[in-house]
């Protein structure tokens, strides 16, 4: 997670440091918007999760990768607190 701070950049296009970069996430995380949107993207993980919606490989390949963005922003949080602690913030 660390090389994404180089990514996230500040209004003038410095990039933010790490204490910054993971309070605006913070920040971002307490949102109500936040806390709904996670509660959407756990009914549609179970929706993808059924397996007699899959009709071939193909299908299941894109399944596969729906649920693996779906889960990284589910545990983003989980995730964003572990790195912060980790680097004591």
């Amino acid at each position: 997670m660390l090389i994404w701070k180089k990514v996230f950049l500040k209004n003038n296009n410095m990039p933010k440091d790490n204490t910054e970069f993971y309070r605006d996430r913070v920040d971002l995380l307490e949102t109500e918007g936040w806390a709904d949107l996670i509660e959407e993207l756990k009914v549609m993980s179970e929706s993808v999760k059924r397996l007699e919606s899959i009709d071939n490989e193909k299908d299941l390949w894109f399944a596969r990768g729906q649920l693996s963005i779906l889960r990284q922003m589910i545990v983003l949080e989980d995730a964003t607190k572990a790195a912060m602690t980790e680097l004591d913030i």
